[in-house]
């Protein structure tokens, strides 16, 4: 389509309609931009970077199918323009196309590796896709170029934390509350995995300073009872949870943390009760109908545990914990080839845990199968090993800060 210039623009250089455009959009006018930016495109229709700005100013005024068309544009024009691969990766993300999305991103670091805000939002790609590693990488290469940034140290703790990496998510949660003491939600994930790794008295110096700055925090006052759980302090746990259902009671999460409280002090017969009430506001919480398994298990009552375990992995296939408990239930009862396979998939899912290997190795013993169990036994051990050692290096750490 032809473009008429203005008579007050006519014989403008394309280089000076960029300037006023550039001016235009600090100001916020972005159709304004747009109209001076496509001018100067007329003049200059084989700049990459004009297309690029043009399918910029579009998508901004939400013509997302003509922004898209632009940025192909000026890729076609220049591939390695790294700004227009990074801006189609954006749009397509928003788009719902994952995996096109992806390689656009990919493609903008690559060449463009010192550009934090590419880095970044492909790792907020790899994370929101559960690609955990990749994020990890992709937000440690940003927190070198932007060391100040908390929420950046934050995002790396909760990728590392995903990958299984504690260690490493405990000193990106630390460097991010270094960074910037009151990021209450940096410091909240640091607390939380304080009280998975067994530090509960340093997470508990944590919430206090959370909930001193916000009394109301919920992701605080929440974790707070994990945190007495943690130390023993069951009376406490069960306390603060009854608390604070006196003002939520429709929480499905603090049932279900009081039921683990109770469980804990093997009141079993309460702990079912809050945890039959929290599956019961949300029948879709797997945790519950796991833990409430475990419950029946302590009980000796292992066909509710079976139906409990298989209720959690219906919810959440992936629920290595529950195979394994759906294992050892179906092996209590008997049903030793059903519990060989139960076994197997929660290996399968997460071969970092001794447990299961143990127990296949009790159900191969029984079976006959000698060898077969000596193996599953000597990767248990070789398993327990390398946690015992990953603790070690976390402890040794910590009591060196």
């Amino acid at each position: 389509m032809a473009v008429l210039l203005t008579l007050e623009l006519w014989g403008q250089t394309a280089a000076e309609l960029q300037q006023q455009a550039a001016a235009r959009k600090a100001q916020g006018d972005a159709a304004g931009a747009l109209s001076l930016t496509e001018q100067a495109a007329a003049q200059n229709p084989r700049s990459a970077a004009l297309q690029d700005e043009i399918g910029f100013l579009l998508a901004v005024l939400g013509r997302r199918g003509e922004a898209l068309a632009r940025f192909e544009q000026a890729i076609a024009l220049d591939p390695k323009l790294a700004a227009a691969h990074y801006h189609l990766g954006v749009a397509r993300w928003m788009a719902k196309e994952p995996e096109p999305a992806i390689q656009e991103l990919e493609t903008a670091a690559r060449l463009a590796p010192k550009q934090p805000d590419y880095r970044q939002r492909l790792g907020d790609a790899y994370y929101e896709i559960g690609r955990w590693g990749p994020a990890a990488a992709e937000y440690a290469a940003v927190a070198a170029m932007r060391p100040k940034e908390a929420e950046v140290w934050n995002r790396l703790g909760l990728a590392y934390q995903h990958a299984g990496e504690r260690v490493k998510a405990l000193e990106a949660y630390a460097k991010a509350v270094q960074t910037q003491a009151d990021h209450l939600e940096a410091r909240n994930n640091l607390a939380f995995l304080l009280v998975e790794t067994g530090q509960a008295g340093k997470a508990l110096a944590e919430f206090g300073y959370i909930l001193k700055k916000d009394p109301g925090n919920r992701p605080a006052l929440t974790n707070l009872g994990f945190a007495y759980l943690q130390k023993g302090d069951l009376d406490k746990a069960i306390a603060h949870y009854r608390d604070l259902l006196r003002r939520e009671a429709d929480s499905p999460v603090l049932h279900y943390n009081l039921g683990l409280a109770l469980k804990q002090k093997d009141d079993l017969e309460a702990a079912k009760a809050s945890l039959r009430q929290a599956i019961a506001l949300d029948p879709q919480l797997a945790e519950a109908r796991y833990t409430l398994g475990i419950t029946h298990w302590q009980a000796g009552e292992f066909a509710e545990t079976i139906a409990q375990m298989k209720a959690a992995i219906a919810i959440r296939p992936d629920y290595a914990e529950a195979h394994y408990m759906l294992g050892t239930a179906l092996k209590q009862n008997g049903q030793l080839d059903e519990a060989m396979a139960a076994l197997r998939e929660a290996i399968r899912l997460n071969p970092e845990t001794p447990g299961p290997f143990n127990t296949l190795a009790q159900i191969l013993r029984i079976k006959g199968d000698v060898e077969g169990s000596k193996a599953m036994f000597a990767e248990g051990a070789r398993v327990k090993q390398r946690k015992e050692a990953e603790q070690k290096v976390m402890f040794d750490r910590s009591a060196a800060e």
